[in-house]
């Protein structure tokens, strides 16, 4: 194949009959790549240097696709791709019309299902592999998931169905001790105790491997320790909680011994029911710089190879300002708590959690625990804080309804990443939070544009005069504001810069900024929404005056405020024109959020155009 094993290599197939010195070297190759494409374009670079000889491993062992590898959340599957024939394609990582950062069966038929939230893969695989008998297909489902991902409850689901069902199906615990934020929790301390007692299984396979070899006598014996250490095991010992639900447990190992790992894979699928591979891997494992700060590296923009320094952004995003905002307020309200689910670092928690370590709550990545943990601390009189992204925030809304609206609980929810977010696609969008969160009584919710406006809202919130849960969306941006930003009254449920006009166009959030500049020349009405759930009676009375109304959102058409506040007019008797202008339902692909805000006809120039060819404004 040449001594570049990584470029000459299309089918995983070719891995099988590579020799020792070739696998090492590939190994190498891949890690390397990894280090260059990411660097100059950005990525999840630490999960997948840390599992290298594990991917080659799996796809030695397994026949994908035949043999179908599903892998949790989907951070570490850059290794998988350059292995199933996309190499080439990696300079388009990301990119518009380029490979996604996460599984896509568009892009390949190795790649089983589309992921990018955690804990699923384990349900999916059990799926597949109960197919499988069905139609009398012996192919295993194999299910890749890290020890972040095993605090999420759907996994523990996953684990208890499977343990019993008898099939074909691996479970591969890639353990690393390292989600984005540190792992806690008794789960997480439990498989600590266990990475403790690698030594055993490799003493273990060294005894095993020697009994065996025994003549005559070797293979009866070793039959028959087998049971007598199960009996003793039973006596003396209570089994691990993957052995409790069912599993055939083996490890942990060490994921960088390739050959190691083949083999306990090897007989994980030989043994053609539920098994449990606890694999140890290093996040970050061959390049320094990631190694020591896997956090940091874990999902990074372009960054300088030879030093490790990423091009950092210097400027004030709306997480800076909501960390920084929430941690005030806390010096001098003692009952305020943040709560996040493995994303402190990323909502812009790390100053509260080192004011307030004791009023911080990492729960491990359980959206839908945080949210009913939330309702406790709020029945209790605390108030407490839940920072998540808008996109993870779909998982819990079952408790949001029964746990928190129904109960009418004061929590405030900080949904980060609302709207577009660029280079993560399809399943990081915020699109679904207002659909998701408009019909429910006993909730406000706002959508600040500036860094003042959310600094108002917060304190609206958290102050004791408010009673209900308040929701504050915010995007994945600098937080700006133009000149003679026209705006100043946050404290109102509206605001309207009037300029005497028939027509008007009416938006919320960080949309309202491209309204403000597509009206440079046009000097028709802009009306704000800052409460964007309910609409006053004198807003509507306002609105029914106008000729025509122009309705821009960064949400989806069905279900967005906009469809909202059309059903109000109709019930009020509009008799102007309404046109509304969002996101078509379709999911929204990777690509730079100004190009996305593009490709919808959400910016400033679209806007302008469109604006004037609807309303048959003049130049």
């Amino acid at each position: 194949m040449g001594l570049n094993l990584l470029e000459n290599l299309t089918d995983p197939k070719q891995l099988k009959s590579m020799s020792k010195e070739e696998l090492k070297l590939l190994c190498e190759q891949i890690r390397q790549s990894l280090i260059f494409n990411i660097s100059n374009c950005g990525g999840h670079l630490a999960s997948n240097l840390g599992v290298v000889e594990l991917t080659v491993a799996l796809h030695r062992v397994f026949d994908s696709p035949k043999d179908q590898i599903v892998f949790d959340v989907g951070h570490q599957c850059y290794v998988h791709k350059m292995l199933t024939g996309r190499l080439s394609e990696f300079s388009t990582l990301r990119k518009k019309d380029g490979i996604s950062g996460f599984p896509n069966p568009d892009e390949s038929v190795h790649d089983i299902f589309k992921s990018g939230h955690s804990s699923t893969s384990i349900s999916a695989a059990l799926g597949l592999a109960f197919a499988n008998s069905l139609k009398g297909d012996q192919s295993t489902a194999v299910a890749v998931i890290g020890d972040g991902s095993m605090t999420g409850g759907l996994a523990y689901e996953g684990l208890n169905n499977a343990g019993s069902s008898g099939k074909n199906i691996v479970i591969v615990l890639n353990d690393n001790n390292m989600s984005i934020s540190k792992n806690v929790g008794s789960i997480s301390n439990a498989i600590t105790r266990l990475r403790s007692k690698s030594g055993y299984f490799k003493s273990k396979d060294k005894f095993t491997s020697f009994v065996v070899k025994m003549p005559c006598i070797g293979k009866p014996l070793y039959s028959w320790f087998v049971k007598l250490k199960a009996a003793a095991k039973t006596y003396f010992y209570s089994s691990n909680i993957f052995e409790a639900m069912g599993f055939k447990y083996i490890g942990p190992v060490d994921g960088h011994n390739l050959e190691l790992v083949e083999r306990v894979l090897k007989r994980a699928k030989d043994l053609r029911c539920p098994v449990l591979v606890h694999v140890k891997t290093v996040k970050g494992k061959g390049y320094s710089y990631a190694e020591n700060n896997p956090h940091d590296y874990h999902g990074i923009g372009e960054f300088d190879v030879d030093t490790g320094a990423a091009n950092t952004d210097s400027r004030v995003s709306f997480t800076d300002v909501f960390g920084r905002m929430l941690a005030g307020i806390a010096k001098n309200n003692d009952k305020v708590c943040a709560i996040t689910a493995a994303m402190g670092p990323s909502c812009g928690l790390n100053s509260f959690k080192n004011a307030f370590p004791d009023r911080y709550f990492d729960v491990g990545i359980a959206e839908e625990h945080a949210v009913t943990f939330c309702a406790g601390l709020a029945k209790n009189g605390m108030v407490p804080v839940f920072s998540v992204y808008s996109t993870f925030f779909q998982r819990a809304y079952d408790q949001i309804i029964h746990d928190i609206a129904l109960q009418n609980l004061k929590v405030i929810f900080a949904l980060d990443r609302a709207g577009f977010v660029g280079n993560d696609g399809e399943t990081h969008q915020g699109l679904f939070d207002l659909p998701m969160l408009l019909p429910i009584p006993n909730i406000k919710i706002y959508s600040p544009a500036t860094a003042t406006e959310l600094e108002t809202v917060l304190n609206f919130a958290l102050d004791d005069s408010q009673k209900q849960s308040v929701i504050i969306r915010y995007p994945k941006a600098e937080c700006i504001c133009y000149e003679n930003y026209p705006f100043d009254d946050f404290a109102s449920n509206y605001q309207i810069q009037q300029n005497g006009s028939d027509f008007a166009v009416i938006s919320y959030g960080r949309e309202i900024h491209d309204c403000l500049k597509a009206n440079n020349r046009n000097n028709f009405d802009i009306i704000k929404l800052n409460l964007i759930n309910n609409f006053d009676d004198s807003l509507i009375s306002k609105l029914l005056g106008y000729k025509k109304i122009f309705f821009v959102e960064e949400c989806y058409y069905v279900g967005g405020v906009g469809q909202l506040l059309a059903d109000k007019l109709i019930a009020n008797n509009f008799s102007g024109e309404l046109r509304r202008i969002a996101v078509n339902n379709s999911f929204v692909k990777h690509n730079t959020q100004s190009d996305t805000k593009r490709e919808f006809s959400l910016d400033s120039s679209s806007l302008e155009k469109y604006f004037k060819d609807c309303f048959n404004i003049e130049n």
